[in-house]
């Protein structure tokens, strides 16, 4: 491909809103694996109705965004239509058919996806994409809620102001299905980012995860690794800053920097694991530049079964320990900092104990013990939540699950939850 081709598309890429903070290195990556159709004069490039799995870049040319003979827009030279289309598999809501010969470059929704994995600044304009959403939403409701004040003080105006108030409320269920539509894929994104339960298991046979998110997508999260050399096998279990839509947008820097620091840098100690994730984190936040707390809190064991070490390191993070045969458990503490915040440099503590074959393990979020009770107002509370799994420890891990769960749902009644519910029980 000529060089002056490939300047010609970073150029355009620069202008997309996913790709507008995206390293030179990925631009030109992009813009050398693109691929180059010519639409003929009156071709129709899609229909309306068609699933989308491709973003179209004019090179040259002109088509129109139409349905049937009504036309919404014409596009030129440099400007972009159904990038959307990498987002979702939603219908195209309208056609699009050249009105002259038209040079396009395409990229598929398979390579966008290899792109979103390896490349976090991608992945940040995703999520700037669906805040953007978000905040049109916000501001879509807001100018509703006053044209409604507005009917109410000018009834002369009653006919006129509720035909404005049908228009609005057509376009705000527009907005809410393209929000929802946006919260769905987050939802895709945080599934295909978090480890194959296939692994845990295989390494973990006699275990549990307990993961009930308080809205679509959550702010917990959990993540593993083996390692093939040491036989040894990590195991992550996080909450992020917030629940939703943004604790799931920390979350997925956090699965993201676990899998670069921890599979493709090797990094192994449990204490530089955490030291490196809040660097990654507060350099992605900018933190030395913006006074934000955000961050998360997490905790994460290396396992040896060989040699039958635990090494433990945390992040306000905690885990409780039951050895056999015995009537109280160990909680074992992390630091008490969590990742993120106002210091990109802060050193985190690993610790190194033998345990017992037999020896029962869970690690948590704060979900679990701060829920709210549907009768007595109250919180479960940390004391309750390890008698229960004092009570517990002994029993098959998958009828251990259904009691933590159903303990929950019980307490819960008809409070709403309070938080994202991350637990992981295991035994060795």
């Amino acid at each position: 491909m000529a060089e002056n081709s490939t300047e010609q598309r970073i150029q355009i890429l620069k202008t997309i809103s996913i790709f507008a903070n995206s390293e030179p290195a990925l631009l030109r990556k992009v813009a050398e694996t693109l691929t180059e159709i010519l639409a003929k004069k009156g071709e129709v490039v899609f229909y309306k109705g068609d699933v989308g799995r491709k973003m179209y870049i004019i090179l040259t040319g002109l088509v129109k965004i139409h349905d049937q003979d009504y036309t919404f827009a014409t596009l030129t030279d440099g400007q972009v239509f159904g990038e959307y289309a990498l987002l979702d598999t939603e219908e195209r809501s309208a056609s699009v058919t050249a009105v002259e010969d038209t040079q396009l470059l395409v990229l598929d929704q398979k390579m966008f996806y290899g792109i979103m994995i390896t490349h976090v600044s991608v992945l940040q304009g995703i999520l700037k994409v669906l805040v953007g959403r978000a905040r049109n939403n916000n501001k879509l409701q807001e100018e509703l809620a006053r044209e409604k004040a507005h009917v109410i003080q000018q009834s002369e105006e009653m006919l006129a102001q509720q035909e404005e108030i049908a228009k609005k409320n057509a376009l705000l269920h527009e907005q809410n299905q393209l929000i929802t539509s946006s919260i769905e894929y987050a939802r895709h994104i945080q599934s295909s980012l978090l480890p194959e339960m296939s692994e845990f298991t295989k390494n973990l046979p006699d275990s549990f995860i307990l993961y009930l998110p308080k809205d679509v997508v959550s702010g917990d999260y959990y993540w593993f690794y083996e390692d093939k050399i040491s036989h040894r096998f990590l195991v992550v279990c996080a909450d992020c800053t917030g629940h939703g839509v943004p604790g799931a947008m920390m979350s997925f820097l956090g699965t993201t920097y676990l899998k670069q620091i921890v599979e493709f840098e090797g990094v192994r100690d449990a204490d530089e694991i955490l030291k490196r994730l809040n660097r990654e984190i507060f350099l992605a936040l900018k933190q030395h530049k913006r006074d934000t707390k955000d961050g998360m809190d997490l905790c994460m064991v290396w396992i040896d079964r060989e040699t039958k070490t635990i090494e433990f390191a945390g992040a306000k993070g905690q885990m409780f320990v039951i050895p056999p045969k015995a009537s109280e458990g160990i909680a074992y503490q992390g630091d008490k900092m969590g990742i993120g915040g106002e210091n990109a440099e802060k050193g985190f503590t690993k610790q190194v104990f033998r345990y017992e074959e037999g020896t029962t393990f869970y690690m948590f979020t704060d979900g679990y013990r701060d829920q709210f009770s549907g009768t007595t107002n109250r919180k479960f509370m940390v004391s309750r939540q390890r008698d229960l799994l004092l009570s517990i420890r002994d029993l098959p891990f998958e009828e251990q699950k259904k009691i933590v769960s159903d303990t929950h749902f019980d307490w819960r009644g008809t409070e709403p939850q309070t938080d994202d519910v991350l637990m992981i029980g295991y035994k060795l």
